[in-house]
């Protein structure tokens, strides 16, 4: 009975063990990480190679999957280069297998567990959570807690396998090892942790190579249930990453399990490795590389079946922030600066809809079709559209308190703010029109006014596809006085509309008097200087971002 509880603290420390491992690795390599994944993951070759180093490196495929995630809905990452880092940090984990064959079985290590646990535990309690210090010290407190737990559990193992007849375990097929790999590894949520039960049971030899080979296969299938279960009230790229994951697993498991006797003896004879805790291991690496060598050829047309999958319904709020977990900062404040950009298309469609002008001829640049064909998959009422925009803009501003301060670097703290600033100038801009949207109802119903609200509309047509310019173009290509023009325009646009408002106010027909007749104007003066305040700023963090990036991109 103690060797089976022996066993049981075994697997809860060398669970633990990771867990404080993955924390110290993560927290001294996380920016480096996240640099990594967007910088050389362009292609999906590119992308297996450090989805498996990485992995291999952090021992944490769900930090490496979080920021895959984050990259892909802000439209950092390619969905089918996104495919290649799966696929690579599958492969990644298997390292678990070899780092714990190599030290816990095959080195007599054990003497240094306490040593390591000692020094590791005493600075993790010492220094603080946000220190390199810290970090560091969970490292070494996790590899002592790692060795305590290999070592009581081979030992506990060792003494139930002289008490354990071999024999039960050779009577059933290997299907049967097959699922309970999937059963048990769904349950404790940990391939690790199975890999290594499974070691020690090896290393005791309580049950042959092919059963083990037959668990291993399951378990690798059995880790898919977390993320499965995860995404259920996901974004939508989670679901997709999800599925993607599980439809991998499933293909390379099968196939494995279908080649488990003739890839068993390519391993045993052909490599001639005869030590059936290597062998096991080797095996592990051997059918996780075999399934990327199956999918890789087919990402594209498969990263595009995905994109079929789980379209969204909602077409109204923000689009682009739901998919970005707010941890990973490079990839939120991107999505932010495309909702952003959302936000003021929906302004200028608004904005339109109030001066009764089509939009289709202004607004049909590659920036501002993909939000027509959203708003138009639903017809909106006025209400409903302007709703829309403050719900936007509340949206906005929720998600940005959520971005970790101390994550932001300096220059990332200035572009948020200017990005909401950009944000609450589009909304602005909105609002202004729609103070005096009934006296322009009111206007359009008196008698003579067809001149005045010609001038206005001229003057609209005018200035917004100088606004829209701004949009569709990056900085380096306006014209040296663009800006400057275009602020005269509607300085001009102003005063000329001033002085027809108060010529207009003398036609004895009318029933709007000159205060409300100026007041239109000042509003679309305020309404057009705070869209154009908008375009200005969205393009200096556009700027701003595209810069911050190539700089971490330099070596």
């Amino acid at each position: 009975m103690f060797q089976f509880w022996q066993l049981l603290a075994g697997l809860g420390i060398f669970i633990f063990a990771m867990k404080i491992l993955e924390q110290g690795l993560r927290g001294l390599s996380t920016r480096q990480l996240r640099s990594l994944l967007r910088n050389h993951t362009h292609s999906p070759l590119q992308g297996v190679l450090v989805g498996t180093i990485s992995t291999a490196f952090l021992q944490s495929s769900s930090l490496v999957g979080l920021f895959v995630l984050a990259f892909v809905g802000s439209g950092m990452l390619p969905l089918r280069n996104a495919l290649g880092i799966i696929f690579g940090a599958n492969l990644g984990t298997t390292l678990t297998g070899w780092l714990v064959t190599a030290i816990g079985f095959k080195l007599n290590m054990s003497d240094y567990a306490l040593v390591l646990i000692a020094l590791g535990s005493l600075a993790y309690v010492t220094f603080k959570s946000e220190s390199s210090r810290y970090h560091q010290a969970s490292i070494i407190f996790g590899l002592g807690l790692l060795l305590l737990g290999l070592t009581w559990m081979k030992d506990s193992m060792s003494f139930l396998g002289a008490q354990v007849d071999d024999a039960w375990f050779r009577d059933y097929p290997l299907v049967i090892y097959f699922i309970g790999g999937i059963v048990f590894t769904a349950l404790v949520q940990s391939s690790s942790a199975t890999m290594v039960i499974i070691l020690s049971a090896v290393h005791a030899e309580i049950i042959p190579l092919s059963s083990a080979v037959a668990i291993i296969i399951g378990s690798d299938l059995g880790t898919t249930s977390t993320v499965l279960l995860g995404s259920l009230r996901s974004s939508t790229n989670a679901k997709r990453v999800a599925l993607s994951h599980f439809i991998f697993n499933l293909g390379t498991d099968i196939t494995a399990f279908l080649l488990l006797t003739p890839l068993l003896a390519f391993i045993t004879v052909t490599l001639a490795i005869d030590d059936p805790m290597y062998a096991l291991v080797c095996f592990h690496s051997l059918f996780n590389l075999l399934g990327i060598v199956l999918f890789l050829p087919f990402t594209k047309p498969f990263a595009h079946w995905l994109e079929q999958r789980f379209a969204s319904t909602d077409t109204l709020g923000c689009n682009h922030i739901n998919l970005v977990p707010p941890t990973v900062p490079e990839a939120a404040l991107r999505a932010i600066e495309q909702d952003t950009r959302d936000l003021i298309t929906k302004a200028l469609l608004i904005n339109l809809r109030i001066f009764k002008l089509p939009s289709d001829s202004l607004l049909n640049g590659d920036e501002i079709k993909p939000i027509k064909l959203r708003l138009s998959s639903k017809p909106l009422s006025f209400d409903e559209q302007y709703a829309d925009i403050k719900r936007h803009e509340e949206q906005l501003q929720n998600y940005s308190h959520k971005l970790p301060a101390a994550s932001l670097s300096e220059a990332e703290e200035k572009t948020l703010s200017e990005l909401l600033d950009t944000a609450r100038d589009a909304t602005y801009s909105t609002k202004s029109l729609k103070d005096i949207r009934d006296n322009l109802i009111q206007l359009r119903h008196q008698s003579g006014s067809q001149q005045l609200l010609g001038a206005i509309s001229a003057d609209i047509l005018a200035i917004y596809p100088h606004i829209i310019a701004f949009l569709e173009k990056p900085e380096s290509d306006w014209a040296d006085d663009a800006v400057s023009t275009i602020k005269e325009s509607i300085a001009h646009s102003h005063d000329q509309l001033h002085q027809q408002m108060i010529d207009y106010s003398h036609n004895r027909h009318t029933e709007i008097n000159l205060p409300t007749l100026l007041n239109i104007n000042r509003e679309i003066y305020v309404s057009n200087q705070n869209l154009l305040d908008a375009a200005l700023e969205l393009s200096t963090c556009r700027h701003a971002l595209e810069t911050n990036s190539n700089n971490q991109h330099k070596p």
